[in-house]
């Protein structure tokens, strides 16, 4: 695990260079019944040009889509941000030895992350711990409330 240390702050990177246990690549959740890597189910819910879901989240990787399909159901790609959010709260909230140890940090970091990235693990992490799973959950109401309706 790589730990970053500077004269203020003890930061841990979120990555699969750093920590992975908080890496979307190896970050497990299920989502509507199925189990994968937080950055599968997110890059493989994004819907370009071609109808046809992409095969890995390589094809998918700093692409911005038309829209997204998440449970077989079509949403507008503005709720990209809030499915990436909801599964890291779902797997920190199914995984509170790893929130106790994140307790031990003043910062997280990701060193993938890019000036033009919408998310990122760390900056979700931050803001849960920082401020709540409940200030997640109330950003991405809209979001909650149409999976509800629609399942």
């Amino acid at each position: 695990m790589r730990k970053i240390y500077n004269e203020y702050k003890k930061v841990l990177e979120c990555s699969s260079r750093g920590d992975t246990r908080f890496s979307p690549f190896f970050a497990i959740v299920e989502v509507f019944s199925k189990w994968d890597c937080i950055e599968n189910h997110y890059q493989l819910s994004k819907r370009f040009k071609d109808e046809n879901p992409p095969k890995t989240w390589r094809d998918c990787k700093g692409k911005n889509p038309l829209y997204i399909i998440i449970n077989n159901k079509k949403y507008d790609k503005k709720f990209l941000k809030d499915f990436y959010k909801l599964m890291w709260v779902q797997y920190l909230d199914n995984n509170p030895k790893l929130v106790d140890y994140l307790l031990q940090y003043d910062d997280y970091s990701d060193m993938f992350k890019t000036k033009d990235c919408i998310v990122c693990q760390a900056d979700v992490i931050r803001q849960y711990i920082r401020k709540g799973r409940e200030d997640i959950l109330n950003e991405c109401k809209e979001f909650i409330n149409l999976l509800r309706e629609n399942d």
